[in-house]
């Protein structure tokens, strides 16, 4: 009898730390988070690079594309800073998410993000390319996001 409650004891810890009771995973929610908040700080230094290169076109403010973003780089020293750190941590994040319950959603997100990261990071095209992109990468991420996170709940 003992053996018994045992095993029922050992399968029913089993069952709550793979499933966490049929709710999210940690590592899934960890990097649901931290995609959330680097999103964010993305979105500033995307809109910095819009405005700096905006005024170059419209308002003069700079001598060439290249000074107005890096105007915009400035400006967002910190955020890249932990964008890239960041960047580091939901690299590490995936591993552990990508084979989870929640795999579909969770490389739908990376796929988004690592889309989102390298344009914003690598900046290049032109001002009419980078403003169309900016919105439809922002919203993908965006979506791929909310599809995670209703998951999660």
């Amino acid at each position: 009898m003992k053996k018994f409650l045992a095993v029922i004891s050992l399968l029913l810890a089993m069952c709550l730390y793979f499933t966490s009771c049929g709710g999210s995973t940690k590592k899934e929610s960890e990097f649901f988070d931290l995609v959330s908040e680097t999103q964010e700080l993305l979105d500033e230094y995307a809109d910095d690079i819009y405005s700096c290169w905006y005024d170059y076109i419209y308002e003069d403010e700079y001598l060439s594309v290249d000074s107005a973003i890096l105007s915009a780089m400035n400006m967002n020293s910190d955020n890249i800073d932990i964008i890239e750190s960041n960047n580091e941590r939901i690299k590490e994040l995936y591993k552990k998410a990508k084979d989870g319950k929640l795999e579909s959603e969770v490389k739908e997100v990376m796929q988004a993000y690592n889309d989102y990261y390298a344009f914003v990071m690598e900046v290049s095209g032109s001002f009419n390319s980078f403003s169309a992109s900016k919105e439809t990468l922002k919203k993908e991420l965006s979506s791929a996001l909310k599809n995670l996170e209703f998951e999660l709940d």
